[in-house]
């Protein structure tokens, strides 16, 4: 015979113990469980059945305490600011000035009068001749006066600034060159 001939029957009787040892296991360990369910439970050896009390004690409910409200204050009353009026308007300070001239080419010139007739009136004093005419009055910029050869005619123009005054009198004039020039304070707010 070979040689998993006897061998096979070896196999099979160790297959056969180990499992008559596990089932006897299994066995043993079963009647045991049993044993403890059943006889533990007791000290006398037998089960007695719990008595069901005839009434239930009746629950008790503390309720949440309320949380306290508190008392209403109503808003401070309404108190607009205090009233402070606009400032009082005051009118720009006006200074005025003049430029005289007489044919023969004398001038005159005034400068930051109050008025307008104060200021013509000097430049006419300035002026020194009884033929002299106001050619020009300015309030608050410059005043300038052209000679034109052309026309021999003098005339007078005003601007913001000195340059603008002379360029409006040679304008004015219709050509020529400007002979003299007077700004008055510029008054600003």
């Amino acid at each position: 015979m070979g040689p998993t001939g006897p061998r096979r029957s070896n196999d099979n009787a160790a297959a056969v113990i180990i499992i008559a040892v596990v089932a006897l296991v299994a066995v043993i360990g079963g009647a045991g469980l049993l044993w403890w369910l059943f006889a533990a439970g007791s000290s006398s050896g037998t089960t007695t059945a719990r008595k069901i009390p005839d009434s239930w004690p009746s629950p008790t409910y503390t309720l949440p305490s309320r949380p306290t409200i508190p008392a209403y204050t109503p808003p401070p009353a309404y108190t607009p600011p205090a009233y402070t009026p606009p400032p009082v308007y005051t009118p720009r300070r006006q200074y005025y000035g003049a430029i005289a001239v007489a044919p023969d080419g004398s001038i005159g010139k005034s400068w930051d009068y109050s008025t307008s007739s104060g200021a013509e009136q000097r430049a006419l004093r300035e002026c020194r001749r009884s033929d002299c005419k106001v050619l020009v009055v300015f309030v608050n910029s410059c005043g300038a006066v052209a000679y034109n050869p052309k026309t021999n005619k003098y005339w007078g123009g005003r601007g913001s600034t000195r340059t603008q005054a002379q360029n409006n009198a040679i304008s004015n004039a219709g050509g020529g060159r400007w002979i003299t020039w007077v700004c008055t304070t510029r008054y600003t707010d």
